[in-house]
Order: structure tokens, then sequence, then C-alpha cells
């Protein structure tokens, strides 16, 4: 009896310390310190992308959904977006800073996939060697061949920094490389105070809206989230409503 109480305690410890870096995470993307046209400030986003040989077919629905995401928010507030992405076996690059949808949709489309491991852990140390102040950091992947100890220690240290990680998982069903990265992507998320959510690799719609709620949180907080239609995809409510939640925002009033 003793050991149970003691193992309920250790765990309501542990929600309670995820449940802060959710709070001070969001609390930061929602704020904005890059400066646009008409003194507006703009939330910087990070988004990195996988772009190994197993991603090659997905990569249209990326390309599609990343300038989707622009047009969602256009109207919701600014949001500077870098990409970073990896591929082959030595190649993890990282874009300028951009603010303009045509820039950043002109780039995606003059990427291409190429066969090689997950460079996972290169490129979070990317993300934390910044400068700047990011509001949060988007990854799309499918496989996971990283550390997964390095890992989880680099998105501890997004946590300290209320950097939110939000892992979107491309996951099939009948592919066990991408079921075997599940537990790791979800406990990195976690660990950042982030949300991990999967789609299906042929599901273009669900990136979209998963982007597009994050962006919009990115822009404007919790205001920009309740200015975007309503999400249609299932896992892309499930994140809408994480967001509004964890800025206090009851999600149900919005429907």
């Amino acid at each position: 009896m003793t050991n149970q109480l003691e193992k309920w305690r250790n765990d309501e410890k542990a929600l309670a310390v995820e449940r802060q870096l959710m709070k001070d995470a969001l609390a930061q993307l929602g704020r904005g310190d890059t400066k646009t046209g008409a003194g507006r400030s703009a939330g910087r986003l990070i988004f990195g992308l996988d772009l190994t040989g197993s991603r090659e077919h997905s990569l249209q629905h990326a390309r599609i959904a990343t300038a989707a995401m622009f047009d969602a928010i256009r109207n919701v507030g600014a949001v500077a977006v870098k990409l970073i992405y990896y591929r082959g076996n030595d190649e993890c690059k990282a874009g300028k800073w951009r603010t303009d949808p045509a820039i950043v949709s002109r780039f995606m489309l003059g990427l291409s996939s190429e066969a090689g491991y997950t460079q996972i852990e290169r490129m979070l140390r990317f993300v934390l060697a910044e400068e700047q102040r990011i509001s949060g950091v988007v990854f799309v992947g499918d496989h996971c061949e990283d550390d997964p100890a390095i890992l989880c220690e680099l998105a501890q240290a997004f946590g300290r920094r209320s950097m939110p990680l939000f892992v979107f998982h491309e996951c099939a069903d009948h592919d066990e490389r991408s079921l075997q990265a599940k537990p790791i992507f979800k406990r990195m998320a976690e660990l950042s105070g982030g949300v991990y959510s999967e789609f299906k690799p042929d599901n273009g719609a669900v990136l979209k809206e998963l982007l597009s709620s994050v962006a919009a949180f990115s822009a404007a907080g919790a205001e920009g989230v309740e200015k975007l239609a309503f999400p249609k995809t299932p896992e892309a409510r499930q994140v809408h409503a994480r967001l509004l939640l964890g800025s206090g925002v009851d999600p149900r009033r919005l429907r």
C-alpha cells in the first residue's frame, strides 16, 4: 500500500511538472518579437522537416500544407518562419527568417528528398543555437534513428527555455519504424511542454490544420486560434483544444 501511494504521488508530481511546462511554453508561444509592417510584432516559428527518402511521397503534402498555413493566418497576425531540413547522410541546413509566404512556398518547391539517416539531434541543436527568441518549433517526420536519450535531453532544454516542440508524426500503421518512433516523439513533446500529434502519410488536410493552429497561436496567441475556422480533422481539433486550454480558454464555446 505504501509503495502504491508513493508511486501515485510521484506520478502526480510528474504530471504537475508537465502541466507547468505546457503553460509556460504556451505563454511564450503567444509572444512575438519580430517587427513587421505597420509596427506589428510577429511570432518566430521554426519549421523542421525530415527529407530522408522515406518521406519522398509525402513531401508534396508538406509543400501544400505549408503554403496553406500562411493563407490561413493571413488575417490573424504576423509570423516569421525559418525552415530547417535534413536529408542524405550529412546535410542539415537552415534557411533565413521569412514573413513572405510566397518566398517560403518557392523555397519549399525547390526541396527534394534524399536517402539517409535521421538527423533530429542536429536539427534541435540548430534551434538551440538561435540567438533570436523562438515562439515554438514544429517538427514533421516519420522515423527516428537518433539516440533517444540525447533527444530527450535536448527536449528538456527546450522546456527550460519555454520553447514548445510540436511533433507532427507521419505514422503509417504498417511501418514498423514509424511505430517505434512514436514513444520517443511523444516524450520529446512532453518534455518540451509541446504537443504530439500523428497523421497518416496521405492526409495533407490534417497537416494543414495542425500547422495553421500552431502558426496562428505563434502570431496572436489564443485570440489567433479563435479566429481560425474550427478544425475539421480530429487530430487538429485535439491540438486546437490543447492550445486554447493551455491559455485558459474553453474550446467548447467556439464550436
